[in-house]
């Protein structure tokens, strides 16, 4: 297509940008992370766990918001759908199998995802994001009413009653073999890395993909992007049917993670986190929504000592981190970088 060409002249040419340092960087990174299990105490451990969870859900986030340019205030509820939907699958079936939970998981993060993001592009800027907002408070609502429970009749009801929305999750199998307490985070923790190298490298292939280049130019102009002959509604709802594709994945391992899943999973709160520490990454870099959830969960668990005025603390510190980095913590690098390049080529020590 012309409009394919075109995006990539843009882009320099037909090969992904950086491919070669991606691919280094990304190994170094999976092996580093390999090597943490034996090197770190177990809350430690869990907290990276939780890291990386996080930072796969606003990897998947920022696939709508930093590349599409649609911000969305209700992706809380495909990570929820995920939790849910694996925990309800292992109530009523008993399926053990965390490769199963997982599938689940993510099949009806998506397919809810698909069915929402279908109307909602239909709509953009702030009445795009009303819509997703709108979306998710209507499921957490049927979860915290006890609606959705009604419809697994009166077991699912004695589960409503018996938990309030919550849900309790047990150590499931993995690859058919049960895992006591002390093996179990440090065996399910390399799932986990696992699945966010293969996420980073998924979504770095869709970023710098022509469909990336085309979401990237519907973002900065979606006329001229329709005008050039981008299916612009079309790309919309792809874009955000991926992100809740993620999205889900990252429900799912929380969900086996904590083993608790709660209503508080659903609600907008928590998809203000996910923009805000995207935002604080920096949407724009690829690797700024990693930086972002690493650095919000690192602040989260710095505030918790202080027992009194905790959010306090977390507002504060967050409020520095923006200060110190005003383009979002992978923005202010690669802004320092490109001026310390700039200064070693003009001192001549570049030639």
């Amino acid at each position: 297509m012309p409009w394919i060409r075109s995006l990539r002249e843009a882009a320099g040419g037909p090969r992904t940008p950086g491919a070669l340092p991606m691919l280094f960087v990304a190994a170094a990174a999976g092996i580093a992370l390999l090597l943490m299990p034996p090197v770190l105490p177990a809350y430690s451990l869990f907290v990276l766990c939780y890291m990386l969870v996080f930072a796969i859900a606003c990897l998947g986030f920022n696939l709508v918001f930093g590349t599409a340019g649609s911000l969305s205030l209700g992706h809380a509820a495909y990570f929820g759908a995920a939790a849910y939907g694996g925990a309800f699958l292992y109530r009523f079936s008993e399926v053990e199998s965390l490769e199963l939970y997982l599938a689940f998981g993510v099949i009806c993060s998506t397919a809810l995802a698909a069915a929402i993001g279908f109307l909602c592009v239909r709509t953009s800027r702030i009445f795009f994001a009303i819509l997703t907002f709108a979306f998710s408070m209507v499921l957490y609502s049927v979860v915290v009413d006890g609606a959705l429970f009604r419809l697994f009749g009166p077991l699912g009801w004695s589960l409503y009653l018996l938990g309030g929305g919550s849900m309790y999750l047990p150590r499931l199998t993995i690859l058919g073999t049960g895992h006591g307490p002390e093996a179990f985070i440090p065996i399910f923790y390399n799932v986990i890395v696992a699945a966010f190298i293969l996420s980073g490298v998924l979504l770095w292939r869709i970023t710098f993909s022509p469909f990336g280049l085309a979401l990237k130019a519907i973002r900065d102009n979606a006329e001229r992007a329709a005008m050039i002959g981008i299916p612009v509604r079309r790309y919309r709802w792809y874009a955000f049917t991926l992100s809740g594709l993620f999205m889900g994945l990252a429900g799912a391992l929380y969900g086996q993670l904590a083993r608790q899943i709660t209503v508080d999973q659903l609600h907008w709160l928590f998809s203000a986190q996910l923009i805000l520490a995207t935002v604080l990454g920096g949407t724009r870099q690829f690797v700024g929504p990693v930086l972002g959830a690493f650095a919000f969960v690192a602040l989260d668990e710095y505030s918790q000592r202080w027992v009194f005025g905790r959010n306090a603390v977390m507002g504060l510190l967050i409020i520095v981190v923006v200060f110190a980095f005003p383009r979002g913590i992978a923005g202010s690098f690669a802004a320092l970088a490109n001026k310390l390049k700039r200064r070693f080529v003009e001192t001549g020590l570049g030639r």
